[in-house]
């Protein structure tokens, strides 16, 4: 569903009108945002120790073409095609286990 927004003016000299100000519109263009979010995930790191440790590494998210990872700590932006595909990226040399955890999931599902 494509949608654009167009500002009416007439040659009275009202004010523009905008299509948000139509609650039907509104409620449709949020239908689409909901439809079309991105699901969101972290990359929850295990480190062996000492000490052992949980952390975050890296937040995602998924888009109809792909996946995009940013590392917390910056410097880290990755386009990949699945969210498990992050994971090889935070192994550290096989010191550590990632797991993907999505936003609203139950336990890393």
């Amino acid at each position: 569903m494509a949608m654009s927004l167009t500002l009416v003016d007439d040659e009275n000299g009202k004010e523009a009108v905008s299509l948000f100000d139509d609650p039907e519109i509104v409620s449709g263009v949020q239908e689409l945002v909901d439809d079309q979010a991105p699901r969101v995930f972290a990359v929850v790191q295990e480190t062996f120790g000492p000490p052992e440790d949980l952390q975050i590494v890296a937040w995602g998210m998924t888009t109809k073409t792909g996946v995009e990872v940013i590392s917390v700590h910056g410097g880290t932006r990755m386009g990949l095609q699945s969210a498990e595909s992050a994971l090889m990226f935070y192994r550290s040399g096989g010191r550590a286990i990632p797991r993907i955890f999505w936003v609203g999931g139950k336990g890393g599902e």
